[in-house]
């Protein structure tokens, strides 16, 4: 009899170092870090929307670079028209008009920067179509990424390519 208790108590001492083993090894493990974009008070992302999210971020950062080359292009060509605009109009004023010779060049001159001008115009039209398209982006990003959460581990399997 004394022995069947020193199992018993054995078998619980061991049941007991068990348990607090397991329940020391769940509680041992560490929480998932996360991440998030803007103040991270939203739901959490899942790995697919973490991608989509990072993939629209690189486009939007990528389009801003591409019009500010775009944007400083046209600041020049609208600096080269007021140059050639102020030229002209001096050229205008000392033009010889009994001249049928520099009148014809003038006029030339005066169509080839109207149709800069023509050209400029277009390139600014689609420039601002593109800057719409730029905000519609930015848009669609803070209404599915902006405020959301994510574990840091999928962030960090993304960029590795997984």
């Amino acid at each position: 009899m004394m022995r069947a208790m020193k199992i018993k108590t054995a078998s619980a001492a061991l049941l007991s170092l068990a348990l607090i083993a397991t329940t020391a090894g769940f509680a041992a493990e560490k929480p998932k870090k996360e991440g998030a974009f803007g103040k991270g008070g939203g739901a959490m992302l899942s790995k697919e929307q973490l991608r989509a999210c990072m993939n629209q971020k690189t486009r939007a950062a990528q389009l801003d670079d591409e019009l500010g080359k775009e944007q400083a292009a046209l600041v020049g060509v609208k600096d080269e028209l007021a140059r050639t605009g102020e030229a002209l109009k001096l050229r205008l004023e000392a033009l010889d008009r009994t001249s049928a010779e520099a009148v014809t060049t003038y006029n030339d001159e005066s169509k080839a920067r109207d149709k800069q001008i023509d050209e400029y115009q277009a390139r600014v039209t689609a420039f601002n179509a593109r800057v719409e398209a730029m905000h519609g982006e930015r848009e669609a990003y803070a209404k599915a990424c902006e405020n959301r959460r994510y574990l840091e581990e999928d962030e960090i399997a993304i960029r590795k390519g997984k």
